[in-house]
């Protein structure tokens, strides 16, 4: 029962993030170890078929609450339809300067979403960002939830 509850789960979790047009959203978790592991480079695939809109690339982490660090290495590489890579070592601050959690949280589980790009023309086809972590403490990086990509069409 609980593996027929997981698949529909999955397939209306697919249907939602490409149920709309220009729109794409998807969050993986990390399971019960709550454990990003060094190896665990994450891909998001989706198509953009209207290139007259700008859209907003928003990356989300969830964490545990009062996370052990200010800020995880990221990097982002983001491939366009034609192949052309693009590649955004990112800083993703976890607390500011007086070590004030940046995520909106509620209980133990905290969000915090970052936008990798505003208002980005994009062209019509696939494109393919791949997210990984240079965190240099462990073989994986603890308290990791889990991580999720929105593209979103703007006005």
């Amino acid at each position: 029962m609980k593996s027929k509850l997981l698949v529909l789960l999955f397939f209306f979790s697919l249907f939602l993030s490409c149920s709309q047009q220009g729109h794409y959203s998807v969050f993986d978790t990390f399971g019960e170890d709550n454990r990003w592991n060094q190896t665990d480079t994450k891909t998001f695939d989706f198509e953009i078929t209207d290139e007259s809109k700008p859209y907003d690339i928003t990356f989300k982490f969830s964490h545990v609450y009062d996370y052990q660090f200010a800020s995880v290495p990221l990097t982002f590489v983001i491939e366009s339809p034609n192949g052309q890579k693009e590649t955004l070592p990112v800083d993703l601050k976890i607390k500011d300067a007086s070590g004030k959690q940046l995520a909106d949280c509620s209980g133990d589980v905290c969000d915090l979403v970052y936008p990798i790009k505003k208002k980005t023309k994009l062209t019509k086809g696939i494109y393919k960002i791949t997210v990984s972590h240079r965190f240099k403490g462990a073989p994986f990086l603890p308290n990791v939830i889990g991580i999720g990509l929105n593209v979103d069409s703007v006005q």
